[in-house]
Protein backbone atom coordinates (compact mmCIF):
# COMPACT_ATOMS: atom_id res chain seq x y z
CA UNK A 1 0.00 0.00 0.00
CA UNK A 2 2.44 2.48 -0.79
CA UNK A 3 2.24 5.55 -2.44
CA UNK A 4 4.31 6.79 -5.22
CA UNK A 5 3.50 10.77 -4.46
CA UNK A 6 4.20 10.63 -1.23
CA UNK A 7 7.78 10.58 0.83
CA UNK A 8 9.92 7.78 2.33
CA UNK A 9 8.69 9.02 5.81
CA UNK A 10 4.76 8.72 4.61
CA UNK A 11 5.21 5.95 3.00
CA UNK A 12 7.12 3.93 5.85
CA UNK A 13 4.16 5.05 8.37
CA UNK A 14 1.59 3.77 5.87
CA UNK A 15 2.90 0.10 5.81
CA UNK A 16 3.28 0.16 9.51
CA UNK A 17 -0.43 1.10 10.04
CA UNK A 18 -1.35 -1.38 7.62
CA UNK A 19 0.68 -4.33 9.32
CA UNK A 20 -0.73 -3.32 12.48
CA UNK A 21 -4.56 -3.54 10.23
CA UNK A 22 -3.83 -6.94 9.43
CA UNK A 23 -1.98 -8.30 12.71
CA UNK A 24 -4.76 -6.99 15.07
CA UNK A 25 -6.70 -10.03 14.34
CA UNK A 26 -3.75 -12.09 15.60
CA UNK A 27 -3.60 -10.43 19.30
CA UNK A 28 -6.24 -12.04 21.19
CA UNK A 29 -4.61 -15.66 19.96
CA UNK A 30 -0.93 -14.45 20.76
CA UNK A 31 -0.33 -11.51 22.12
CA UNK A 32 2.74 -9.35 22.03
CA UNK A 33 2.48 -7.28 25.53
CA UNK A 34 4.86 -10.00 27.45
CA UNK A 35 7.49 -9.26 24.34
CA UNK A 36 7.39 -5.34 24.85
CA UNK A 37 10.28 -3.93 27.06
CA UNK A 38 10.23 -0.66 29.12
CA UNK A 39 11.16 2.15 26.83
CA UNK A 40 14.42 2.35 26.84
CA UNK A 41 15.01 5.96 26.65
CA UNK A 42 13.09 6.46 29.57
CA UNK A 43 14.81 8.11 32.49
CA UNK A 44 18.37 8.74 29.91
CA UNK A 45 20.65 11.63 30.42
CA UNK A 46 20.04 12.71 27.13
CA UNK A 47 16.34 13.14 27.39
CA UNK A 48 16.10 15.18 30.60
CA UNK A 49 16.22 18.70 31.19
CA UNK A 50 18.75 20.52 32.55
CA UNK A 51 16.79 21.28 35.91
CA UNK A 52 15.52 17.51 36.14
CA UNK A 53 18.95 16.39 35.93
CA UNK A 54 20.30 18.49 38.39
CA UNK A 55 18.17 17.54 40.37
CA UNK A 56 18.36 13.85 40.44
CA UNK A 57 22.44 14.64 40.81
CA UNK A 58 21.38 16.45 44.22
CA UNK A 59 19.39 13.42 45.53
CA UNK A 60 21.44 10.13 44.28
CA UNK A 61 24.91 12.48 45.52
CA UNK A 62 26.48 11.67 42.14
CA UNK A 63 28.57 14.10 40.48
CA UNK A 64 28.26 15.29 36.80
CA UNK A 65 30.58 13.88 34.52
CA UNK A 66 31.84 17.38 33.06
CA UNK A 67 32.83 20.07 35.87
CA UNK A 68 30.06 22.95 35.53
CA UNK A 69 32.37 25.48 37.05
CA UNK A 70 35.72 26.26 35.55
CA UNK A 71 39.18 25.30 38.10
CA UNK A 72 40.59 29.07 39.43
CA UNK A 73 43.96 27.74 38.32
CA UNK A 74 43.22 26.87 34.99
CA UNK A 75 41.44 30.46 34.23
CA UNK A 76 44.55 32.24 33.12
CA UNK A 77 47.72 30.39 30.62
CA UNK A 78 51.14 30.04 31.94
CA UNK A 79 53.76 32.34 30.37
CA UNK A 80 56.61 30.22 28.81
CA UNK A 81 59.63 32.57 28.40
CA UNK A 82 61.66 31.14 25.35
CA UNK A 83 65.43 30.72 26.05
CA UNK A 84 67.67 32.01 23.21
CA UNK A 85 69.49 29.14 21.16
CA UNK A 86 72.60 28.53 21.70
CA UNK A 87 74.86 30.12 18.73
CA UNK A 88 76.26 26.70 17.64
CA UNK A 89 73.29 24.96 17.43
CA UNK A 90 71.53 24.47 13.58
CA UNK A 91 68.35 25.31 12.57
CA UNK A 92 65.79 22.42 11.57
CA UNK A 93 64.00 23.35 8.28
CA UNK A 94 60.64 24.31 9.85
CA UNK A 95 62.75 26.76 11.71
CA UNK A 96 64.26 29.02 9.47
CA UNK A 97 61.87 31.82 7.76
CA UNK A 98 63.38 31.86 4.25
CA UNK A 99 66.20 30.43 2.24
CA UNK A 100 69.50 32.26 1.87
CA UNK A 101 70.67 30.00 -0.69
CA UNK A 102 67.38 29.37 -3.55
CA UNK A 103 65.78 32.40 -5.88
CA UNK A 104 63.60 32.12 -8.62
CA UNK A 105 65.34 34.38 -10.58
Amino acid sequence: MTNTGSSLFATVIEDHLELKRRNARLDPDQPLDEFVVNDPFDNHPLFKTEDDARREEEQTGEHPAVALEIPQDTLELPVIEDEPAPADRQQGWMETTSSQDFTWE
